[in-house]
């Protein structure tokens, strides 16, 4: 058992999200998260940050939906894009200086770019992969429609690194859960099993996460780049995954088995 302190939605891939109240699931997640993002006009790619060399700029930009629908970029500079205007395409190819454009359709067979983190197999080769192999609809998840975290791996991760700042907005989820066992690391054992969500909602709790370089880069003002983060993930918490390698994971990824709205405080429960 346990319960929801925390719900957050990115309305652009790469770029930093928002918090939220309440978080309404649909198949393909929390609704309105991942929903645009910018592809490369020169190589047809989804920019993302886990290319850092490439798309770190988008993780000191901030996107959010407004209560009328419109989805607002602030760069930053400060100023704001709306989605919806004419020169989106042009104000956003200025900041990240690359020609790109805004999508809220993913392309069929869409792609990214990853660059392979420092103590995993093949540390610093540029790999490229599928976008949500395991999430139905159009958005632009990296895999699965869900991604959640429990305060105790938050807390287990900040104990050993207390020169840093372990803050949760570094590892991107939609959901925290703080659980009456505090056992870090605990989503390793839920694959296969369901959370129920205020006796509603139904999260199929599919595999670890595996960790990109993103939790690693600097976030707007208030997180600076910190390669220590990684390193700290990896000592503690390594899985094997896919028939492979043990690799650095964060979490559980996950999808949605059965819609409903989540709220802060909600009461949780692990089933199966």
């Amino acid at each position: 058992m346990g319960e929801v302190v925390w719900l957050g939605r990115y309305p652009v891939k790469s770029m930093r999200g928002e918090e939220l109240e309440e978080a309404h699931l649909d198949a393909s997640g929390v609704a309105g998260d991942r929903r645009y993002a910018l592809i490369d006009e020169e190589t047809g790619l989804v920019a993302s940050a886990k290319n850092p060399r490439r798309w770190r700029t988008l993780l000191s930009m901030a996107a959010r939906h407004r209560p009328d629908g419109r989805t607002v970029v602030t760069c930053p500079d400060g100023t704001t894009i709306d989605a919806d205007t004419p020169t989106v395409d042009a104000a956003l190819s200025r900041v990240v200086g690359r020609t790109v454009r805004l999508t809220g359709t993913r392309p069929d067979g869409a792609g990214m770019e990853r660059l392979t983190p420092p103590a995993e197999p093949g540390s610093g080769t540029m790999t490229r992969s599928s976008l949500a192999a395991g999430t139905p609809g159009d958005t632009f998840v990296d895999f699965a429609a869900i991604h959640v975290i429990t305060t105790a791996t938050l807390e287990a991760l900040a104990r050993q690194h207390p020169s840093g700042t372990m803050d949760l907005r570094r590892f991107r989820p939609n959901l925290v859960v703080r659980m009456d066992d505090a056992t870090p690391f605990v989503e390793n054992t839920w694959q296969g099993r369901t959370m129920i969500v205020a006796g509603q909602a139904e999260i199929q709790i599919i595999t670890p996460t595996p960790r990109c370089a993103v939790p690693t880069l600097a976030q707007g003002d208030d997180l600076p780049d910190d390669p220590a983060v990684l390193r700290t993930a990896a000592r503690l918490n390594r899985v094997p995954l896919f028939d492979g390698p043990p690799l650095t994971c964060v979490g559980a990824y996950a999808a949605v088995h059965r819609e409903g709205t989540l709220r802060l405080g909600d009461r949780i429960k692990i089933a199966g």
